[in-house]
């Protein structure tokens, strides 16, 4: 019995000169009984070896291994010394949570899972301050319990990678019921495969690393791993619905998933941020997956000429609106010169009601309003590959952070029509003047500029008129 204490305390006093003593500093036994032990922190130099501090604690009782994870105090413990480098006071732990009185805290000490250290003032005898760190213990469970949450998380890696291979089979082998559904059905279907193929490939470089970093690296997310396997979880479940039904309601999908009371629900915290994410991904609007209960149809507003390759027209020099629902059903083209994208209904309405701006200067001009969906993506990209009379693209949004991510996002359809030169528009908030960058390093150089000195500024605040734009048309 002495021996297997005296073997704990040895490992005590490694795990506390591994996390706790500086390279100057060594510990000494200053004490110890059957299951208590204080131990000093010594500084030597070549001139003064004095005692800095005291480490005071208890050999558990229970082996570590013998303790379980599900015990009520290890949850409240891990909250709070989550790592070795915390360092909590008496004061900080009582105020800290309700829940935690004297007694716990020496109950705790008593386990073996927090270590007390005293420090002192230069005599090596004043107190300074006292303070409690992880112990060897506390530390030993929180190994474990990342250890089973790794297995699990391999576990489910394995399932969901189960159920990706079910549904690429699945979703190959469905066939729409006529023609003209069949083109539809074999667009949607073909995109949501790749998607789950995209999902299937970063699973399995997911459980090769150990590691969820993959898959939010592959659909480019920062998310916690929660919120990360949720999106998984919901991806998942709205192909197997899709696979079963044409068209399906939201709470279906994680009905269908889970299969018990309240997974109909399991998704709408996350609701919003999913629905964006996926719509964006597909490049597809979620109707036409089949997600027919959100009841919501974009609409595209614009000024300028615009036909379609079905013959639906709409002349220059008024305001017209069409819905992402037409926009992929037809491919659009212009014979304008000059493509506005703006991110604001303001500037649109501010050009279109100039007498003969638009016609003048031979524009088309796109409202983005405020967040380039999947209409707006399907209708930039048409434009641009299928009208040989552009020139020049103007991007004219916000400068903001919101306004700096919707012109990335634009600049990532741009790539492929290098013969179209490119113009972004800035709005500069302290000379209160445009100016109007042919380099996209440029126009994000000086947008981090206004940004660092925290001052964003709207497109309605300088709208300014015909004659500003068009020195950015030629400038």
């Amino acid at each position: 019995m002495m021996n297997e204490a005296s073997n704990q305390l040895t490992q005590v006093i490694a795990f506390i000169n591994q996390n706790y003593v500086k390279k100057s500093e060594e510990l000494q036994l200053l004490q110890q009984t059957d299951r208590s032990f204080d131990v000093d922190v010594m500084k030597h130099s070549a001139r003064t070896y004095r005692r800095m501090g005291m480490f005071t604690g208890f050999i558990p009782k229970d082996s570590p291994e013998s303790v379980s994870v599900e015990h009520e105090h290890i949850q409240p413990l891990l909250t709070i010394f989550h790592s070795t480098h915390v360092k909590k006071t008496e004061r900080e732990l009582l105020t800290s949570a309700s829940s935690i009185a004297e007694e716990r805290l020496n109950d705790w000490l008593q386990e073996g899972w927090i270590y007390r250290k005293t420090e002192y003032a230069a005599d090596g005898k004043t107190t300074r301050r006292t303070f409690y760190v992880m112990g060897l213990a506390l530390c030993h469970i929180q190994q474990q319990l990342e250890q089973l949450e790794q297995e699990t998380m391999l576990d489910q890696i394995e399932v969901w990678s189960g159920q990706c291979e079910l549904l690429l089979g699945k979703l190959a082998g469905m066939q729409g019921v006529t023609r003209k559904q069949q083109e539809r059905h074999d667009e949607v279907l073909a995109s949501l495969h790749a998607y789950i193929h995209r999902l299937h490939n970063a699973l399995a470089d997911a459980r090769k690393q150990h590691a969820m970093t993959p898959v939010a690296e592959t659909f480019g997310v920062r998310w916690r791993d929660g919120k990360l396997s949720r999106y998984v979880e919901f991806v998942l479940a709205l192909a197997m619905v899709r696979t079963e039904q044409a068209a399906f309601d939201w709470k279906q999908i994680g009905a269908a998933y889970y299969g018990h009371i309240g997974g109909s629900k399991a998704f709408d915290g996350d609701k919003d941020d999913f629905l964006n994410k996926l719509e964006g991904d597909l490049e597809l609007p979620l109707h036409f997956i089949g997600l027919v209960s959100l009841g919501a149809v974009t609409p595209i507003l614009f000024a300028g000429d615009m036909r379609s390759n079905l013959g639906v027209q709409y002349p220059q020099g008024y305001m017209h609106a069409t819905t992402d629902l037409t926009v992929f059903d037809m491919t659009f083209s212009t014979s304008c010169r000059n493509v506005w994208l703006v991110e604001n209904r303001a500037i649109l309405t501010r050009m279109c009601v100039e007498p003969d701006f638009l016609s003048d200067t031979d524009s088309l001009v796109i409202g983005l309003d405020g967040q380039l969906r999947s209409g707006h993506r399907k209708l930039i990209k048409d434009v641009l590959a299928s009208s040989l009379s552009i020139v020049q693209v103007l991007v004219w949004c916000d400068t903001d952070r919101a306004g700096g991510i919707i012109s990335e996002h634009v600049r990532e359809l741009l790539p492929h029509h290098s013969r179209i030169a490119v113009k972004w528009i800035l709005s500069h908030p302290l000379t209160q003047r445009g100016e109007a960058f042919t380099a996209w390093e440029a126009y994000e150089r000086e947008l981090q500029e206004v940004l660092d000195k925290e001052k964003p500024m709207e497109q309605e605040e300088l709208l300014g008129g015909v004659e500003l734009w068009k020195t950015w048309i030629s400038g």
